[in-house]
C-alpha cells in the first residue's frame, strides 16, 4: 500500500511590524500630517480599503502592523495649532526608548521640557530611525545629540540655528538624511526637513524607499494625492 503524500502549505511572510513614536506638543498640526502617509499602509487601514476595493488584496501581505505612541509631558489634552489638543498616549517618561521611528514636529524655542530632552539622550541611540519637521531639528539639537551630523530647519529659520548651535552641520535643503549612532541591527537613519511641505515629501520618499514604489503609490500617496516627485526634490529651486 502506497501511502499518500501529504500536501505541507508554506507558511505566509509574517507582516512587517513598526512602533511609532511621534511628538505632538506644541507643534504647528502640518508639521506630522505626513504620519498618514505611514498610517495609509498599514493593515487597519486595508481593512477598510478591501471593503471599498477588493482589488487591494494584492497588496496584503506588505501592509505593516503600527503601534503609534502619541508623546508629550502628561496624557492631559495637549496643545497643538490651530486649538487643537489632543490626548498623549504616553509621556517622555514612560514612552519605549528602543522605538523604530520617532517623528517631531517643531515648537517654538521656549518650549524645551526637561524630559523631552532627558527621553531624546536616552532614545537616540535606540531607536534606528528619527525624523524631524520644519523646527524639530532645532528642538532635538537643543540636547546635543546632533553635535556633528548635517542637518536642515525650516529655512526662515536656518540662518537663526546656525548662529544659536554651531555643532550642526545647517545645510539649505528641503530634506536631509545622514548616519545616526544606533545600537540595534542595521544602520542608524536621521531624516531632518524643512517646513511642513518638505515634510510629508521627506515621509513619501522614506516610505517608497522602504516599502516599495507601488505599494505605497497605491495605497497611501494616490489616495491622499500627495506628489512628491511632481514638483519638488530634496533640493530647493530657489536660493534664499
Amino acid at each position: 500500500m502506497v501511502a499518500t503524500p501529504t500536501c505541507t502549505m508554506a507558511p505566509s511572510t509574517p507582516r512587517k511590524s513598526l512602533r511609532i513614536g511621534v511628538i505632538m506638543e506644541e507643534i504647528q498640526l502640518s508639521d506630522i500630517v505626513g504620519i498618514d502617509i505611514f498610517g495609509n499602509l498599514s493593515h487597519a487601514f486595508y481593512i477598510k480599503a478591501i471593503g471599498l476595493d477588493p482589488s487591494v488584496a494584492t497588496y496584503e501581505p506588505q501592509t505593516l502592523d503600527i503601534e503609534w505612541f502619541y508623546i508629550a509631558s502628561t496624557l492631559d489634552p495637549t496643545f497643538a495649532t490651530p486649538s487643537v489638543h489632543f490626548v498623549p498616549t504616553v509621556t517622555y517618561d514612560t514612552c519605549p526608548r528602543d522605538l523604530d521611528i520617532v517623528i517631531m514636529g517643531g515648537p517654538w524655542p521656549d518650549h524645551r521640557p526637561a524630559p523631552a530632552d532627558r527621553f531624546f539622550k536616552e532614545a537616540w541611540a535606540s531607536t534606528r530611525v528619527w525624523m524631524t519637521v520644519c523646527t524639530g531639528s532645532m528642538w532635538l539639537a537643543s540636547s546635543g545629540v546632533l553635535d556633528g551630523h548635517r542637518c536642515t530647519t525650516n529655512r526662515m529659520t536656518l540662518n537663526h540655528a546656525k548662529a544659536a548651535i554651531p555643532g550642526v552641520d545647517w545645510v539649505d535643503r528641503r530634506w536631509v538624511v545622514d548616519a545616526k549612532p544606533y545600537d540595534g541591527e542595521g544602520e542608524g537613519e536621521l531624516w531632518t526637513a524643512g517646513g511642513a511641505g518638505a515634510g510629508i515629501d521627506m515621509i513619501a520618499q522614506y516610505c517608497i524607499k522602504n516599502f516599495g514604489d507601488k505599494f505605497v503609490h497605491a495605497f497611501s500617496l494616490d489616495g491622499l494625492e500627495f506628489r512628491p516627485d511632481a514638483v519638488h526634490g530634496q533640493f530647493y529651486t530657489k536660493p534664499t
